[in-house]
């Protein structure tokens, strides 16, 4: 199972023509250590040209695409993610069959050899698992965050949605029936207090 490899990309999309622009892996040891990787990606004209407007305005590109300015392109950072991603054995992401696609649609299309683990944890299915029963209604991150009390702060940027998924994933992964009484108690406190 280890390394794991945590993961969130930001894109210009949903559709096949759509372009991973951020990305943001935590590697955890199987000692515990853990390293990160984050990166903006410049999109070509044409895959701007392809955008999804919203897409665009959630994760922050629209309001100032300057920040990608200096960012290398897909060809330039592919090599450096699967360099990074080398010897992990674990996908782990909330929806992580869409960042994994996404990010193999972009090599594709940008020539880049090299892929990432296929092996995959999806904090969606530990959340519909262990929350839902507690009365989450949804398994969006920002659901989740919002039913956890977690920060929204920065939310739909890739570092931030990994770490929030790491953190998911400490909280969820091998909870006992115990663990989740426990944590049904502190919700309901929260929520009365």
């Amino acid at each position: 199972m280890y390394p794991l490899l945590f993961i969130d990309t930001e894109t210009t999309g949903l559709a096949s023509t759509s372009t991973v622009i951020e990305i943001a892996m935590i590697r955890r040891e199987e000692d515990g250590a853990e390293t990160r990787f984050h990166m903006l990606i410049k999109p070509t004209e044409q895959e701007l040209a392809d955008a999804h407007p919203k897409a665009l305005e959630k994760n922050g590109y629209s309001a100032d695409p300057s920040r990608w300015g200096d960012a290398p392109s897909m060809s330039e950072a592919g090599p450096q993610i699967v360099a990074f991603a080398e010897g992990a054995k674990t996908l782990v992401g909330h929806n992580v069959a869409f960042d994994e696609r996404m990010i193999m649609a972009s090599f594709d299309r940008h020539g880049v050899e090299g892929r990432i683990p296929h092996h995959k944890i999806d904090t969606i299915t530990l959340t519909y698992e262990h929350l839902t029963p507690l009365g989450l209604k949804r398994a969006s991150l920002d659901t989740v965050r919002g039913f956890l009390g977690w920060s929204m702060e920065d939310a739909h940027t890739a570092m931030k949605d990994a770490g929030d998924c790491k953190k998911l994933f400490d909280l969820l992964w091998q909870m006992t029936p115990e663990q989740q009484t426990y944590l049904a108690g502190l919700l309901a406190g929260e929520r009365e207090g």
